[in-house]
């Protein structure tokens, strides 16, 4: 009964499947039959009256259409895999169950309505014949109805399958893009250490080897990232060791705080979702500012989301918009890579800091 005629007509639609819809789905169904056959023997006959022709239509409509419907039912427990099988053995199962049904409902109508001499009447093998005529049209009927929408629904279920392939593929893409994206270290930013080393080396050979260590567990980090679990601890490791090489390169220009709670720090997020929003924050927010200013990174699990959170104390984003090298791409493949893993699950903000600066956060589901 998963497929009730009534389920053709949209409205009919709207309620979710449940034995008592069902039956009274059937009730209605039969009373629209008892309504025809009605109005058809007027047609045939308008002396009689409606309710005199329409109270024997509906007892037979009734018993008939309950019979077939446990008929069906019953069906589907001892072949359940009848949709499955041939389309001969499937035209006989769909035109023998009404017919069989059909017969005996006339024969219990019947005797409910008139006894032994209606039986008698409607025994007769001429109404027999007529009967099951009428009952192998509409068979042929809802067959033809049927088919097409099992062949629809099936070309629906085929593209669902290859919607959802494709979304997985996406997904798995993205995933892969972000995962390279966090083992590439900027070269910009490479350069310029290495410049400031070689700098450093004559006058500051102290400064010079730790800002080469840092730069050492840097490049290791990103070297295993491509592996690793993307656990929000281990991103945070990165982030510390790219903020520590930068306070030796910016010095007092520099500042930051990392504020995490410890139930976060084990949460399963995406690769790549820190580093573009610290260096999106040091490249454009504090760089170019003579005093430079200060990073803090917070997180902490708010149900079953976690909230990231990245603000500086720069120049803002107006001031990130109207200079030459931002283009705001960073940001927005960020966003475009959350909306493919999450859809809407995920959100980001972007909003001015206080009392000055940018400030991005990040709401995501964990799992």
């Amino acid at each position: 009964m998963g497929n009730h005629p009534l389920l053709v007509i949209p409205l009919f639609r709207r309620w979710p499947r449940s034995v008592a819809r069902d039956l009274t789905y059937t009730f209605i169904w039969n009373c629209l039959f008892a309504l025809a056959f009605t109005l058809m023997g007027l047609l045939f006959d308008s002396r009689a009256g409606f309710f005199q022709m329409f109270w024997p239509n509906m007892v037979f409509a009734q018993v008939i259409g309950y019979l077939i419907h446990m008929a069906f039912v019953a069906g589907a427990r001892v072949l359940p895999d009848i949709n499955r099988r041939g389309p001969a053995l499937r035209t006989a199962y769909y035109a023998g169950v009404p017919l069989l049904c059909v017969l005996a409902g006339m024969w219990i109508a019947s005797e409910i309505i008139g006894g032994g001499n209606m039986r008698h009447w409607i025994m007769q093998p001429r109404n027999v014949t007529v009967m099951s005529g009428v009952s192998l049209l509409i068979s042929c009927v809802m067959l033809m109805i049927y088919i097409p929408r099992e062949r629809a629904a099936r070309a629906e279920a085929a593209m669902a399958l290859e919607t959802a392939r494709v979304a997985a593929a996406e997904r798995e893409t993205t995933l892969a893009q972000m995962k390279l994206l966090e083992a590439q270290v900027e070269p910009h930013f490479l350069y310029n250490t290495l410049a400031h080393v070689d700098s450093l080396i004559e006058s500051d050979s102290r400064a010079a080897r730790s800002m080469l260590e840092r730069l050492i567990a840097l490049l290791r980090a990103t070297a295993t990232a491509a592996t690793d679990t993307a656990t929000l601890s281990r991103q945070l490791e990165w982030t510390r060791t790219y903020l520590e090489l930068l306070q030796l390169r910016m010095g007092a220009r520099l500042t930051w705080t990392i504020d995490v709670d410890a139930e976060a720090r084990d949460t399963i997020v995406p690769p790549a979702i820190l580093q573009p929003l610290v260096e999106n924050a040091v490249k454009h927010g504090l760089e170019p500012r003579l005093a430079g200013g200060a990073i803090t990174i917070s997180a902490h699990r708010a149900g079953a989301s976690i909230e990231l959170c990245v603000a500086d104390t720069g120049g803002g984003f107006r001031a990130t918009r109207a200079a030459a090298d931002s283009t705001g791409i960073g940001l927005a493949n960020l966003r475009a890579r959350l909306f493919t893993l999450y859809g809407e699950r995920a959100q980001m903000t972007i909003a001015d800091n206080t009392p000055s600066g940018a400030r991005v956060a990040l709401s995501l589901p964990i799992g």
